[in-house]
């Protein structure tokens, strides 16, 4: 069976129903229902995202394992049908699916480390087979003066270095000094009856997994802080995706949506004349002043909805991060709902009627615990918080 690449336009229309699935629960969405860019939710976790799968990098992945099986040597009826009809040159021209794998080659070598067997396989240049790395880039000046970028190992050595047809005539000083580095080099190299072995980086082993593959194209960016405070806790998913939007800074605030011409006003609905962005609605509006006396007694009021999280978070050190972080968030998530109340429902709540709510919240939430976990401090301290005059 052969196997084919997605085109990138394919793959985008796969993209678009799981997009407005996610933010629109509907077959497609407009750039405004997307709160933060798909390419952030499709990376992990730990990297800013929600872990979903960026279905262009897998379909790459997949595509790069059938590479590596042509490198390799591995027999299946794709691998053989590429080598019969352009390896061994049966076939007249390219066909899409051809030039499509070879665009995926130089990646791949970018990726792998080879062993040498007989050199066969092992680009001169662009394959890392040295102590040195990648030719190309450890001898510069000596690769610009290169008529054949695509010579192997193998045929370097048997002519016993490179030769003047492999490079220009006439050499500058400091490819003179690189060609006589690398004849000096090549005299250590000893090629063996077998195939060149090859590894993703960082790994010895030749089994090359389309995950691993995954792995090693995305790169890490990094992310807004407390990752570990997102992910793990006994929160809803729909709280957790609350808290990953907030991290990234995209919270529908009034100002954001004032900055964007979807309201006329940017004021906060407690606070005439006060601009409600993040910070304001989590942690500095007045009305949330004797709510932080509750559940942060003798501390400083935060002063940024990041910072009530990390707060809340750090009440009780003996306790496992995941009771810590549940609290955390069920602070932000009551916060936010009584806010919703009063824009939607003209509704007021005061600092006990969100504490109670916060009891409420805890006391399901904790239900997904798993049983060895002692949660009575989590409600206990929820009971202490609506006890507070």
């Amino acid at each position: 069976m052969s196997v084919l690449p997605f085109p990138l336009t394919a793959i985008a229309k796969i993209d678009r129903p799981r997009k407005g699935l996610f933010w629109a629960g509907a077959p497609k969405c407009s750039g405004g229902a997307c709160q933060v860019a798909w390419e952030l939710a499709c990376r992990d976790k730990d990297d800013g995202g929600l872990g979903l799968k960026d279905l262009a990098v897998l379909n790459k992945s997949l595509m790069m394992k059938q590479v590596h099986k042509l490198f390799t040597g591995e027999s299946n009826p794709w691998a053989d049908w590429i080598r019969f009809w352009y390896d061994e040159g049966r076939a007249n021209e390219d066909t899409a699916c051809w030039r499509d794998i070879k665009k995926l080659i130089p990646e791949y070598r970018a990726l792998t480390d080879v062993a040498l067997g007989d050199g066969e396989t092992t680009s001169f240049w662009h394959d890392t087979w040295s102590e040195a790395g990648v030719l190309r880039d450890a001898l510069p000046a000596l690769y610009s003066h290169c008529l054949d970028a695509d010579v192997t190992v193998a045929e370097v050595v048997a002519a016993g270095g490179l030769s003047g047809q492999d490079l220009q005539p006439r050499l500058t000083a400091a490819a003179r000094v690189d060609l006589s580095l690398l004849d000096d080099a090549l005299l250590a190299v000893s090629l063996q009856p077998r195939r060149d072995e090859r590894w993703l980086r960082g790994s010895r082993s030749n089994t090359v997994r389309a995950g691993d593959l995954y792995k090693a194209l995305r790169v890490p960016i990094g992310g807004p802080p407390l990752a570990q405070m997102n992910w793990d806790c006994f929160a809803p998913k729909k709280v957790k995706v609350f808290f990953w939007i907030l991290r990234h800074g995209r919270t529908r605030t009034r100002a954001s949506l004032h900055r964007h011409g979807a309201l006329d006003t940017a004021d906060c609905p407690f606070c005439p004349g006060t601009p409600e962005d993040e910070g304001h609605l989590f942690a500095t509006c007045p009305r949330l002043q004797h709510l932080w006396a509750r559940l942060l007694p003798g501390q400083a009021p935060p002063t940024t909805a990041l910072g009530a999280a990390e707060a809340i978070g750090g009440l009780f050190p003996a306790l496992p991060g995941t009771s810590a972080h549940t609290m955390a968030l069920a602070a932000l998530w009551v916060v936010w709902k009584s806010r919703n109340a009063k824009v939607f429902h003209d509704e007021l709540q005061d600092d006990r009627s969100m504490a109670r709510h916060l009891q409420e919240h805890v006391k399901l939430w904790v239900s997904r615990a798993p049983s060895k976990l002692d949660v009575q401090p989590l409600k206990l301290w929820c009971q202490t918080v609506i006890d507070v005059n």
